[in-house]
């Protein structure tokens, strides 16, 4: 019996991850101050690299990206976690600046509320977020859904690099 020669693999034998593991920049609109507590502790047991930003309503969000846009725009956040119900600014409201803004629109936004109306998930939709997420009560479970948003936002689909 012949044997033919066999072609070595264009696979490597370990798996690798195609993106690099810096940091995922996240900005956290969120006025609770308990629920950013919560996304910090999250954040630290997740074994992803992640590196957030707190604003706690519209006005500080856009200061914020006024100066990241004005002075470092590499450093834009690659990810936005937005709360619903925000002072001055709604959620909504500042969702709708972000996706009309001509260099922050690629980036990602996740309402991220404590709403769970259906309505409330379909206008959210329909202002452009790429996706609605109840904050659950629990924190193990919140931990596991956070987890999992941000292994996805990470991993499986880096966010695009703002402003290019």
């Amino acid at each position: 019996m012949r044997r033919t020669p066999t072609m070595p693999s264009p696979f490597p034998s370990s798996p690798t991850c195609l993106f690099p593991r810096s940091p995922l920049r996240i900005l956290v609109i969120d006025d609770n101050l308990a629920d950013q507590y919560l996304l910090r502790e999250a954040a630290e047991t997740l074994g992803v690299p992640v590196a957030l930003t707190f604003a706690m309503d519209g006005d500080q969000c856009f200061a914020i990206l006024a100066h990241l846009l004005s002075l470092c725009p590499d450093e834009l956040p690659q990810l936005i976690l937005l709360d619903l119900h925000l002072p001055g600014l709604s959620g909504l409201e500042v969702l709708e600046r972000l996706k009309t803004h001509e260099c922050l629109a690629v980036i990602p936004v996740v309402m991220l509320t404590t709403s769970s109306l259906i309505e409330d998930a379909r206008v959210a939709y329909r202002r452009r977020a790429n996706a609605f997420m109840t904050k659950h009560p629990n924190l193990e479970v919140f931990r596991r859904q956070f987890q999992t948003m941000i292994s996805f936002w990470h991993d499986a689909a880096p966010p695009p690099t703002p402003g290019r």
